[in-house]
Formats: structure tokens, sequence, C-alpha cells
């Protein structure tokens, strides 16, 4: 007999390890089923000793053990992605379990396909670098193109990272010309045959593959492959936005570390850290790294200084905007218009006592959308009937508009803010006849909505796409002009990258804008916009590093931030016992902006510097924490 302890795959990752007896031996790493409260998961054996080594702790247990039940399939975890999540749980504050769970795609945790367990921990080469590679699209994908083709030659595959699904088919188009037999592809999107067929196709080892993947599968692996190149490497769609938080390029650079394999950081503006450590050559150079960014097309700033007034609001849609637009449209050019916020208004307080309208749940202002509902047939309807609707982006929480204030009875509410609802309005009003798609989360809920209606766009011949931030991805083609409704809407993001945030949207903006960039503000311009109209990127990084370095910002110290909510009465004694478990590293405690009497989010954040970190001890006591506390590393945002 056998007592077997293994780690499930469970969601979350607040369960540790499960204990079991077995008349059969496993070895360490397999993947075995076990009944978890009346339900099988999958699971991983991380220590297997004789029932004769164990029976004083098996008779002191104040527990009976359950049998593991035989298995009729048993498979084993590659030792290099166990290795993996190990080395992250320096720095993650979660179980192996947790980390396993991110790292390992659907597909494997269920058993429905197996990966190649005769992978070698440590690659060929025992200095494996990091280098950095800041360039436009076209240039970054000739440099990944001969990457590729110098692996190719060496029998070496190469795994190419994008952030979303949506960036695969416009990379892949121009890497696999010429090599179509030997690119992979792995999205979530696929059907379950394409899936297979891909699994496949990556396990056969008699030619080295490119494989091009999104982060919740790139840890499906080969033994040969080479290189790892994360493209877009500043996106934030790197960061896990569930438990355990995992940022997939940490993952990515400590299985490159392991495994002797070389990483290429690529993106138009890569993010403010990498940057300091390629200046301080801890990261390598890849190319020719560029002082400023040369586009093609012109750029505009319209200062608008029309104010608003109590009968109506001020002009979204400037007359330089507008006279933009109508040249574009004239000359059969696509136009593209930035909105940063969605629905009709992201508050909506009331003008006699300014009660803002909250969620319950998080606390967070709701968005006011407006949603057309088709029109009842059986009524008589003709028309589709307009509803509004309160939405919060924080719980996802929707509920029916209120008409008046439930503090004080009054009618009087007012939107505050710029949402995109209300640039099609004004769009609509200001342009009766041009052809106008919006891009949001109200029009495109799939993929394939997103692609046909990115499709459409360009097929218009002379129309204007209204969109977010989503829309960005699917703009696989040039545009002649590019609009900012609204620079004051588009940086007022509470994040400590906010200025980073912006600026590599303004110059996303002009890497697709073939004739013109226009920004719209109401401020005056600072030097985000000066850097945006020359594309100087050396000095926006030493401007952004001086002020993290005051500030005690990343890349200079490492942010744990934790939130706790709930009844004020009920967080006092969980924050009092956060406080003294963590006196050590000085936690500091405030309220979110979005609190309330009834129920309050406190925030507390800890600074440890790049020299104190990894700091076991803390990660050890973070992970001791009770699951109503999020603890998050280095999160986008800490208010």
């Amino acid at each position: 007999m056998f007592i077997i302890e293994v780690v499930p795959f469970l969601k979350g990752g607040k369960v540790e390890s499960l204990t079991y007896y077995s008349s059969e031996p496993y070895e360490i790493g397999s993947v075995v089923t076990i009944p978890v409260r009346k339900k099988e998961a999958r699971a991983m054996v991380v220590k297997q000793e004789p029932v004769s080594a164990a029976k004083t702790a098996v008779r002191a247990a104040t527990f009976s053990l359950r049998k593991l039940p035989a298995q009729t399939k048993r498979t084993d975890l590659p030792p290099l992605l166990l290795e993996t999540a190990k080395q992250l749980m320096k720095e993650v504050p979660a179980s192996l379990s947790a980390i396993l769970f991110a790292l390992l795609p659907k597909e494997v945790r269920e058993g429905q396909v197996e990966l190649n367990t005769n992978l070698p921990c440590l690659g060929e080469q025992s200095q494996p670098k990091v280098s950095v590679l800041q360039a436009d699209e076209s240039e970054r994908l000739r440099a990944y193109r001969s990457q590729v083709r110098e692996a190719f030659a060496h029998r070496g595959s190469v795994l190419l990272v994008v952030p979303t699904a949506a960036h695969i088919d416009k990379v892949k188009d121009f890497l696999a010309r010429g090599i179509d037999d030997r690119v992979i592809t792995l999205t979530g999107n696929m059907s379950e045959n394409r899936l297979k067929k891909a699994y496949h196709e990556l396990a056969d080892l008699s030619h080295a593959k490119l494989i091009i993947t999104t982060p919740a599968r790139a840890f499906v692996d080969r033994p040969d492959i080479t290189h790892i190149i994360i493209d877009r490497s500043r996106s934030q769609d790197y960061k896990a936005r569930t438990r355990p938080y995992i940022d997939w390029r940490d993952a990515l650079l400590k299985l490159g570390k392991i495994s002797g394999r070389d990483v290429i950081l690529g993106d138009l503006l890569p993010r403010t850290e990498d940057e300091f450590r390629r200046q301080t050559d801890r990261y390598q150079t890849l190319g020719e790294h560029p002082k400023r960014l040369n586009f093609p097309g012109r750029t505009q700033i319209v200062r608008q200084r029309d104010r608003a007034k109590p009968t109506e609001p001020f002009k979204l849609i400037s007359n330089d905007l507008k006279r933009e637009i109508e040249f574009s449209l004239r000359k059969k050019g696509p136009v593209f218009i930035y909105s940063a916020r969605r629905g009709l208004a992201p508050v909506v307080a009331c003008g006699d006592c300014g009660h803002i309208f909250r969620c319950p749940h998080s606390g967070s202002p709701y968005s006011l959308l407006r949603i057309k509902k088709p029109p009842a047939t059986y009524t008589g309807e003709t028309e589709p009937q307009e509803e509004r609707w309160f939405m919060s982006s924080v719980s996802g929480r929707r509920v029916r508009a209120a008409d008046v204030c439930p503090d004080c009875g009054s009618w009087r509410l007012r939107e505050r803010g710029i949402g995109i609802q209300q640039v099609e309005d004004e769009l609509r009003e200001a342009l009766p006849d041009c052809k106008l798609f919006v891009f949001d989360h109200t029009t495109v809920t799939t993929a394939r909505q997103a692609r046909t209606l990115a499709g459409k766009f360009y097929e218009a011949k002379g129309a204007i796409m209204l969109g977010t931030t989503m829309a960005l991805p699917y703009l696989d083609r040039p545009v002649a002009l590019s609009a900012v409704v609204s620079t004051d809407a588009a940086r007022s993001i509470p994040s400590w990258r906010a200025d980073e945030e912006f600026f590599s949207l303004l110059l996303h903006l002009r890497e697709i804008s073939s004739d013109m960039v226009l920004v719209q503000t109401r401020t005056e311009s600072d030097d985000i916009l000066k850097y945006f109209k020359t594309g100087q990127v050396e000095q926006f990084y030493k401007d952004e590093l001086a002020l993290r370095e005051t500030l005690s910002y990343p890349p200079f110290s490492k942010l744990i931030h934790l939130t706790i909510a709930g009844k004020p009465a009920a967080l006092k004694p969980l924050e009092n016992e956060i406080k003294e478990w963590l006196k050590d590293y000085q936690p500091k405690f405030y309220s979110a902006p979005h609190s309330t009497p009834k129920e309050t989010v406190r925030y507390g954040l800890i600074r440890v510097t790049e020299a104190n970190w990894p700091n076991d001890e803390l990660i050890k006591k973070l992970r001791s924490l009770p699951p109503m506390v999020r603890v998050e590393v280095n999160p986008a945002r800490i208010v």
C-alpha cells in the first residue's frame, strides 16, 4: 500500500494538496483523476511513499484516507512545465495547483490532450539572452521571419506568442509564406477537430515548426524550441485578470531561462520596465534601437474651447475634425474614430444632491448604456425600442436605468463623461449620409462578429468606424484618418501606467493611419502630445523613468496590492490582522474611491525594492492570507 499526495488542478487554488491511499505506486509528476466533493478532478502527484514509512502520521491523523481510484489512463506533465510553475511560486502568492491550473490549457487539464513529457528541463544554452525589439509591426514581422529561418536552418522550432487570437491571422499570413506546412496555430476559438489536428502536428518532431499561439496555450511545449518571441509585449492582455493573476510575460521569461532559450520582447512601444533593463544591459537590443519613430502621416492637435451650456452639452465633433472626415470620405478613404468609454456615459449623477449611481456589489459607478430592442411584431411595433440600462464594468451587473434619484427623489439626473454612444449620436447628426460602423461590446460579442464588422468597414470604401480599444486588433489594414474624440477621456484611466498606455495608443494610431491622426483636447498640450507629434520615444522613456523613480513605481520596486471588501464594521478587524501579520513590510491601507458607508473597499499597498525581490518570507505570508483577500503583484491599477 502507498500514500499518494496530489495537488488538484482547481481554479482559485487555495487547496494545497490532498492525500489518498493506493495499492499502486505513482511517479511524481503523474496526472491522475481524483474524487473531490462528489465530483472528479484532475491532479498531479507530488509525493508518494509506502504506508510502512508513514505509519506514525497515519495513526495520528484525525481523518480517514480515501482510496485513490484505479487509473485506467496515466499521463505525466513535462518536467519543464513543473519547474516553471515552481519558479513562479517564488513571485506569485498562490499554490502550485493554482499556477498549474493557469498554465495548462483546458483540453490538457481535462485529459483530452496529452503533452509530450520527453522534454528537457535545461536547454543547450547555459546563458540564454533576452532581447528588446522596438519597431513598427512590418519591421518586427520581418525581424521575426529572419529569426524563424535562422532557427529552422539549425533544426530549431520557434514559439511566437501574441496577446489575443485577433492578432494571429496577420502574423500568420506574413510569416507562413513559403513554410505553410510548418506553421501551427493554437487558440481557444478553434473547433475541437482543428485543435486536435494542431496538437497532432505539434507532436510531430520530424521537422522544426513555427508555433503561433496566445498566452493560454504558450506552455504547450516542444523539445526543439530554441527561441520564444513575445509580440506586442506591452499589451495588458498578457496579465491574467483572474487568480492567481499571472503575468504571462514573466512566466515565459522564466521558461526561457530554465530551458536555455532566447526570448525576444517586441513592440512599437515596449514596457518602460523592459526599456530600463535594456538601458542597464540586463536585456540586449535586437536591431537598431530608435530614438525617434517616423510615420508617413501628418498629425494635428485640436484645442476645443467651447463651453457647455445648461441646455446643451459641448460639441464632441469639432469643425476641424468634421472637415477632415469629409475630406477623407470624399477620397473613399476609411476613417477610424477612437472613443475611450463605452455606453452613453461612464457616470450618472443627481443634479440636486450629487448622488452617484453605483453597483451594490462592486461599489463602482454604473455606466449608462442604450440598448435597442427588436420590435415586438405581435403588438404592431415596427421600429426598434430603445431601453436604457445601468451596467457595472467591474461586476457585470446590469439593471434598468433609474428615472429618479433614490436619495432625494429628483428627476434631474445628469450624465457625466463621454461615452461611445454619445459620440455616435453626434456623428450621425453631423454627418447624416455617412456609413457608420460602431465597434464596441454591444455590437460585437464574438471574434467572428468582430472580423465580419471590420471586413464590412474596409469593403465600404469611404466609411467611418467608431470604436473602443477592442477594435484596434481588427484594424489590420491602414486607415486614411484616425482621430481621438477626447484626449481627456482617454487619459482618465486610474492607472500608474496611464501615460505609457496613452502614448502607446497615439503611436499605434500613427502606425495605422496613412494620411493623418487628429487628436481633440480641452486642456493645454503637454509633453505626451509633443512626443506624439515628433515620435520622440527616447525622451518619453527618460521622463517616465524619472517620474517612476521618484514615486517608487516599477521597475524600481515591486507593488504588492491587497483588496478587501465588505461592511466597514467587519473589515476593520480583518485589516488590523493583516497589518499585524505583515507589519515587517509596512502595508499602507486606503479606501477605494467608489467606497460607500454601507459597502467599503479597502486597498493595501506594499512596496518592495528590486534588490529585495523575490522575497520568500513575504510570499509565504501572502499565500497564507484568507481567500477573501485578493493579492496581486504589479497590477495596472492601485486605486
